[in-house]
């Protein structure tokens, strides 16, 4: 069943499409030119044959039958046969080759079948003539009369036809060797695509073990070489997400789990006095840490999705005073205190809410790290084109372990983290262009190094 929609029937239609309007404009074109030269060249012909008939006769020929006379002329390739008649200077003919039409002894003006219009000429050069049933040539010979070769028009329609015949017959054998061509060619490049379509069909049921052939440096190759690179992305996306919501649905089962058990004993009355306000602290710590999560796997999700950033120059003081308004309260609690040290007019290039919640996280985990005190410096870099922004504690520092999962999904070094901030952090700060690093100090205490555009000062 033919597929009208398809794309090797679309190919097909356009390719006779373009071949017969190819012919149409071959035909309106070439047979005209053709006749043209049909006829110049019969005209030659004659002329010629006509001139070789005289010039026989002037060698005395009284019976020109017993000369070997050229009676045809070459055209395009094709012999024609022609005849000629010998007329006297007074129009009576002397010599026919044809005597059913042009009889000897009879005047050449008064036959039925004209040979030459009836309008003056002159008779001492070569003349050509069409009229409607002949084409003409006539000559001057010796003794003052005239030769006449001529050819029927009918029969160099004839010969037009069979030449336009044979033209178009080589086109449409042309045509069925093109197609056929076509045919295998199209399947030849529609067996790709229909595997791509397998390929693409595989990769979204997550058969993502499926690979197509790479066999040479085409368009397709290249096309196919595209698609396995991003059946291995999707791959290594696919199983992200999966390790991200295995350890997001571990991450909120803990705290709901808590948050479930003491309000259930709350509830039957296992807890009173002391018992009950830490159970009740409890459910408030683990609902903050449950919120918390929340927050990041939103911010996470925000982060992944396709979003333009916009990208202004912003007072760094400025952003870090928004900071510690956010996070000052935590700080409080836990009795940490937070000191900066940022040069005034600091200008980072990038998204303010994007570059408080980085800083937000890489804060609120220096707290939650830290004994005493967390400390924010900001230098300048590469003659003020880059902000380099150190976020210190005095805490225990990292472990080998958070050195190298740090930036993973759900990785705490500490069990009220939820294991996102760094996480985030990273991936704002590379959007941002710049460069995010972690190390111990060699005091002690764990150092985050985040590296920004900045705008030099004037």
């Amino acid at each position: 069943m033919v597929k009208w929609k398809s794309i090797s029937t679309k190919i097909l239609i356009s390719y006779l499409a373009v071949v017969g309007f190819t012919f149409l404009v071959t035909a309106l074109t070439f047979y005209p030119i053709m006749a043209g030269v049909l006829q110049k060249r019969a005209e030659i012909g004659l002329e010629k044959q006509a001139w070789q008939i005289a010039h026989n006769i002037s060698l005395g020929a009284q019976y020109p039958e017993k000369f070997e006379l050229p009676l045809t002329v070459l055209l395009l390739g094709r012999t024609v046969e022609t005849d000629f008649v010998w007329a006297s200077p007074q129009d009576v003919i002397i010599y026919s080759t044809d005597q059913l039409l042009f009889p000897t002894g009879r005047l050449l003006d008064r036959r039925p079948v004209e040979l030459r219009p009836d309008r003056p000429y002159d008779r001492s050069q070569a003349n050509i003539f069409e009229t409607e049933h002949y084409l003409t040539a006539e000559v001057p010979e010796s003794i003052g009369g005239t030769v006449l070769t001529y050819v029927s028009l009918a029969t160099l329609q004839a010969l037009q036809q069979e030449i336009l015949f044979t033209v178009f017959g080589s086109l449409v054998a042309a045509l069925a060797v093109a197609l056929l061509i076509a045919f295998f060619l199209i399947r030849h490049l529609v067996r790709p695509l229909r595997a791509l379509e397998d390929f693409a069909q595989a990769v979204g049921n997550r058969q993502f073990d499926r690979r197509l052939e790479v066999s040479s440096d085409h368009e397709l190759s290249q096309l196919a070489t595209a698609f396995n690179q991003m059946s291995d992305q999707l791959q290594g996306y696919d199983e992200s997400m999966r390790s991200f919501f295995q350890n997001a649905s571990h991450e909120l089962k803990t705290p709901l789990m808590s948050i479930n058990g003491y309000a259930e004993g709350i509830r039957d009355g296992v807890f009173t006095g002391a018992e009950l306000d830490k159970a009740l602290d409890v459910i408030q710590t683990e609902s903050q840490r449950l919120r918390n999560v929340v927050e990041n796997i939103i911010d996470m999700t925000i982060l992944d999705q396709p979003h333009s950033p916009y990208f202004l120059p912003h007072n760094l003081d400025y952003i870090m005073d928004s900071v510690l308004y956010s996070v000052g309260g935590y700080a409080l609690e836990r009795g940490v205190e937070v000191e900066t040290d940022i040069p005034s007019q600091t200008l980072v290039i990038g998204d303010w809410d994007h570059l408080h919640s980085a800083l937000v996280n890489l804060l609120s985990n220096g707290i939650r790290h830290a004994h005493r005190r967390v400390t924010v410096r900001a230098t300048l870099l590469e003659g003020g084109n880059r902000a380099k922004i150190e976020v210190a504690d005095d805490g225990a520092g990292f472990t080998k372990n958070d050195l190298l999962h740090a930036f993973d999904h759900f990785y705490s070094g500490a069990p009220s983290g939820s294991g996102l901030g760094l996480t985030i952090a990273r991936k704002i700060v590379q959007e941002h262009g710049g460069t995010i690093t972690i190390h111990n100090a060699a005091s002690g205490g764990a150092v985050v190094e985040v590296v920004l555009r900045a705008v030099p000062k004037l």
